[in-house]
């Protein structure tokens, strides 16, 4: 509700702003014409320049200049502009001639001077709406990914700390200390390291890519106690992690999908491989599993959710997978990472 009211705001804005420039540019031409051609012209006049600076702010540099297309953005402009001063010659004359001329003008290169004139120095005006447009767009981006972030934040704690899951961890801590205090210790500094990951590290906008893992290893641990039967779950990592940060709790969705809807607590035959790889400025993550046929079985809320957060911290430019072949799921997600 709140992104709407943004954008209509927005959008408010606009309608504003282009409704005193023809004010502006009517009360301009009114010392010369009268009331109906001062409007008239005031009306062409500002749709010549809305064309210009929305052709150049909202398509070619967002399409062709941003994504460094340069020839092809220079090319289409030029284009615009052309045709641009074309149409509010033309225009102009036959509106002119029509219906406010005493004597019918004849097209002269003045006019097209003058448009030409007005064309560019218009243009330079498109730069800055586009720069206005950026920085209201990253406020609001920002804005979503600061409540996105604490929505996820509270679903995964319940998701993951609420009470059953807390009391199967500890009961099966327990029964594990009977048999081996030192196990049952580890068990114990994981379950708390978690939950102060959880407390303290999800606050932050970046985290260390090893802290990352390092929570992942730790809930695997922490879910495979509660298997019956033994589970292999092998966790590859490849490239260079030292220095890497990702926003936080971004990969523990794709982990928690395997042990939500990849595991059947009667089988024997679970397994998962977990994979990360850094390449080239890219986090390569993957994880897969043993699909087993459960009822009303699908994909998982917290990979649509984390879908939602993708949006929001990287836009366009991330790329997230999932695929069944045969019986096996694996979902995949490829985002840039920073290196600090």
């Amino acid at each position: 509700m709140r992104s709407n009211r943004q954008n209509i705001i927005g959008w408010q804005a606009q309608a504003l702003t282009w409704l005193i420039v023809v004010m502006l540019t009517f009360l301009s031409n009114l010392q010369y014409d009268g009331p109906a051609q001062a409007g008239t012209f005031a009306i062409n006049t500002t749709l010549f320049y809305a064309a210009i600076i929305y052709a150049n702010a909202t398509w070619l540099i967002p399409q062709f200049y941003y994504r460094k297309k340069y020839a092809v953005y220079i090319l289409l402009l030029l284009l615009v502009l052309a045709s641009s001063v074309v149409a509010r010659t033309y225009l102009s004359l036959y509106i002119y001639n029509t219906w406010f001329a005493t004597s019918k003008e004849q097209l002269s290169m003045r006019a097209f001077s003058f448009s030409a004139f007005s064309a560019v120095f218009i243009l330079l005006f498109s730069y800055f709406f586009r720069l206005a447009l950026n920085y209201f767009t990253l406020s609001k981006k920002q804005a979503a990914i600061t409540a996105e972030k604490a929505q996820a934040e509270l679903a995964l704690l319940k998701q993951q700390l609420h009470p059953h899951f807390l009391f199967n961890t500890l009961n099966n801590i327990y029964y594990v200390a009977g048999r081996d205090s030192p196990e049952a210790a580890d068990l114990i500094e994981r379950l708390s390291g978690l939950m102060r990951y959880f407390i303290e590290e999800a606050q932050k906008e970046k985290v260390f890519l090893k802290d990352e893992i390092a929570l992942l290893k730790s809930y695997i641990d922490l879910e495979s106690i509660r298997m019956r039967y033994e589970m292999t779950v092998t966790f590859e990592i490849a490239g260079d992690i030292n220095r890497i940060t990702v926003p936080p709790l971004l990969l523990v969705p794709l982990v928690e999908n395997i042990f939500k809807h990849g595991v059947d607590k009667r089988s024997r035959d679970n397994f998962a491989v977990v994979q990360l790889r850094v390449q080239n400025s890219k986090l390569l993550f993957s994880a897969k599993n043993r699909l087993h046929p459960t009822p009303g079985a699908g994909r998982g809320t917290g990979l649509a959710n984390l879908e939602k957060r993708l949006q929001l911290y990287y836009g366009e430019d991330y790329l997230m997978q999932t695929k069944q072949e045969e019986e096996y799921f694996t979902a995949t997600l490829e985002i840039p990472v920073d290196e600090n």
